[in-house]
């Protein structure tokens, strides 16, 4: 549809929409570039993608700087509405929204199947999802087979990578120390491994290392140029020897800076502390007592049964290929264990039935801190709608896994495709709790 009036604004609107509709990945970026200042725009590349564009449906009003709109999606008709103003420089669009309005639970299941399927069609997702809603049978979906070479179905059952999802069994693990009163939350690390190398990094507390404001850094073997790592760093220790004499980045506490050398610095205080290997810790009090019959932290010598994840490598490549040879030897503190969707949802469940951790310990955890977002190992929302839980993401594994406690209701996906996890639970939450007017 035209639009007829040739306010500037809604020239842009023109603009924008001819740009999103092509699909083209250079003329998306292009109006966003110039107009949004998002060269990449790979949200908007990704949300082309999902909803195949947008039909305009009505103006709700214009102006020579302000424009709103209300769009239909062409994929799975949905109802949206487009809103920005025009800045003093006659091109930067301010305030610009695009948001769905709400849905029914029943027809948001239906869209978030719908976008999955599609996304599955292009290979850019695999994997399982389940929405669960206290008192009712969860819904689940899953798609794709183990690997290009096997096709054995992915289920909801089926243990997946859980890249940093992970880390909230780190934190359980501490926090169930802390109740036991062998460990405490602002210590520094030296009360619990004095030999530690780096005297400036032993004074960073246990706070501030599940706060991510420790300055603690990378691990040293998650990116791909890291192959010469991987090839040695197998436990804790060998992390702790590849990185142990880093001081810290900034002052700790300062500010926040996500870190997985922070968390696998967590494990070590674990090990330390319980006499166990991490694994085995982690196993005996977390998966065993939530029931996590598919959970575990194999090593590379046995992942057969453990679904191939491919990757563009964050779009360094053409196409999805094998990530396997870009996995470290195990999971670790930092996350890269395994689980099932059916694994995690029951994982949410014990947290929230007080059999990991006391009712008090759990809402201090998953409480925001000063971040606004990041808590004490999970991560937190407050407002309308508070969540709390942990995402991942690595070469080829993507997982959101989130509890909506005021809305009672669990989601989980796990999935063998670079970030596909976020893209389904942002379209499936907006559309839940999208606009109401």
């Amino acid at each position: 549809m035209s639009v007829a009036h040739a306010e500037p604004a809604t020239r842009h609107f023109e603009k924008w929409l001819a740009a999103f509709n092509s699909g083209d990945k250079a003329a998306i970026q292009k109006f966003y570039g110039e107009h949004l200042g998002d060269a990449n725009a790979l949200t908007a590349r990704n949300l082309r993608v999902e909803t195949c564009g947008f039909d305009l449906a009505r103006i709700e009003d214009e102006s020579d700087r302000s424009f709103r709109a209300l769009l239909v999606q062409r994929c799975f008709p949905t109802l949206f509405r487009v809103s920005f103003s025009v800045a003093s420089d006659g091109q930067t669009l301010e305030e610009f929204n695009l948001q769905p309005f709400a849905m029914s639970e029943a027809r948001v299941l239906a869209a978030t199947r719908d976008m999955a399927e599609r996304l599955a069609a292009s290979d850019a997702f695999a994997g399982a999802i389940i929405v669960a809603r206290d008192g009712e049978t969860p819904w689940t979906y899953s798609v794709g087979t183990f690997s290009r070479d096997d096709a054995r179905p992915i289920t909801a059952d089926t243990p997946m990578f859980l890249a940093s999802a992970g880390k909230m069994f780190t934190a359980v693990g501490v926090f169930q120390l802390i109740e036991k009163g062998k460990v405490a939350l602002d210590a520094p690390l030296s009360r619990y491994l004095p030999d530690y190398p780096n005297k400036e990094m032993a004074k960073v507390t246990i706070r501030q290392l599940l706060s991510h404001r420790g300055g603690t850094g990378e691990d040293g073997v998650l990116q791909r140029e890291d192959s010469a790592n991987r090839a040695w760093v197998r436990t804790i220790d060998d992390f702790i020897k590849l990185n142990g004499k880093r001081p810290p980045a900034f002052t700790p506490g300062s500010k926040f800076d996500y870190s997985n050398y922070g968390f696998i610095l967590l494990g070590a205080v674990i090990e330390r502390v319980s006499g166990e290997s991490y694994q085995d810790f982690i196993q005996r009090h977390v998966f065993d007592p939530a029931g996590m019959t598919h959970a575990s932290f194999p090593d590379l010598e046995h992942i057969a049964d453990i679904p191939v994840g491919y990757s563009t490598f964050f779009e360094s490549e053409p196409k999805p290929l094998a990530a396997t040879d870009v996995l470290p030897w195990r999971g670790s503190a930092a996350g890269g264990g395994v689980a099932s969707a059916t694994d995690m949802l029951r994982f949410f469940n014990a947290l929230g039935s007080n059999v990991l951790l006391s009712a008090e310990t759990r809402a201090m955890a998953t409480a925001p801190h000063e971040t606004g977002w990041y808590g004490l190992g999970f991560v937190t929302q407050g407002g309308k709608h508070p969540l709390w839980g942990h995402g991942g993401s690595g070469y080829g594994m993507s997982v959101a896994a989130q509890r909506f406690p005021d809305d009672k209701t669990t989601f989980i996906c796990i999935a063998t495709r670079d970030m596909a996890c976020d893209r389904v639970i942002y379209a499936w939450s907006d559309r839940l709790f999208g606009l109401t007017e």
